[in-house]
């Protein structure tokens, strides 16, 4: 069921059955027709944040810029994963995360401190075309990086291929 909305009531009676019950999150999963990490994901929120972690957020309200730095350092550290780093900011989910994230990778701190909610970064990176040339050269350092890589694994391979053919001779 991607893209259900769920109220807070449907979220709460999910996770309150989860509580009183042994049932795991299959189970109830099966038993409320909801995805099993959806189940998951409210618990883990309810535990965190109570009745609080449950409730649909408001798309509008936007999350404060060292915050997104914050969660992105920590998961580009290898420190914990998206999800985890979503929970432990209270965020909506790994999505936003890994939003941050390409931003990050694109744009620096500097971008996920301009990222305006609702908007694209593309309508933002019009209005700055140094912005543009800087991802631009970003784009064709990693073009460059990556063929050199393709080259090594090409070089590799005919090595490989030259010495299985002096085995068989």
């Amino acid at each position: 069921m991607p893209g259900r909305k769920y109220t807070l009531e449907e979220r709460l009676e999910v996770v309150m059955h989860y509580l009183a019950s042994d049932e795991g999150y299959r189970l109830n999963s099966a038993r409320f027709n909801v995805p099993r990490t959806q189940v998951r994901i409210w618990v883990e929120a309810y535990d965190a944040y109570g009745e609080e972690g449950l409730r649909p957020r408001d798309k509008s309200v936007s999350i404060d810029p060292e915050i997104r730095i914050e969660a992105v350092k920590v998961v580009l550290s290898g420190q914990m994963s998206r999800t985890k780093a979503a929970k432990k900011f209270n965020v909506a989910g790994a999505s936003p995360v890994a939003k941050w994230i390409k931003v990050f990778n694109e744009q620096g701190e500097e971008g996920l401190r301009s990222l305006k909610v609702g908007t694209k970064s593309v309508s933002y990176m019009a209005e700055h075309p140094e912005l543009i040339e800087a991802s631009e050269e970003r784009s064709k350092e990693q073009q460059i990086h990556e063929l050199g890589r393709k080259v090594k694994r090409l070089e590799l391979r005919i090595l490989y291929l030259q010495k299985l053919k002096a085995l068989v001779r």
